[in-house]
């Protein structure tokens, strides 16, 4: 018969080698994960980039405007506004849900009446 102590030690080291070889294993997929997604990512951002450098955009929107719009902002509110970017909307309304979300947010600003 083998001696109780050497078969514990040897189960010690095949259970040890075992439980470190399945972490190096996860560690092995979590590094290939990460590294995938920062390839994905960089791609993502190289063709926002390509986009957003081959939009053109409208230089309608001149200082007259952004003072008529933030005075009217201004007067809603009652309170200071400062007017950071302006866009212009694309054609529709877009969806009935984001159109139906916008309707409720604006619907939840309390405004006061003016007394007349």
């Amino acid at each position: 018969m083998t001696d109780p102590i050497i078969e514990a030690v040897l189960l010690l080291v095949v259970g040890m080698s075992a439980v470190f070889s399945a972490l190096l294993l996860l560690a092995g997929m979590i590094w290939l994960l990460e590294w995938a997604d920062t390839r994905l990512n960089s791609l993502r951002i190289r063709k926002y980039a390509e986009k957003v450098e081959s939009h053109k955009v409208d230089d309608e929107v001149n200082d007259e405007i952004v003072v008529v719009i933030t005075a009217a902002v201004t007067t809603t509110l009652k309170q200071p506004v400062i007017v950071r970017k302006i866009r212009f909307l694309n054609s529709g309304p877009g969806p009935a849900w984001a159109v139906t979300g916008r309707l409720n947010i604006m619907a939840s600003h309390a405004i006061a009446k003016r007394k007349s």
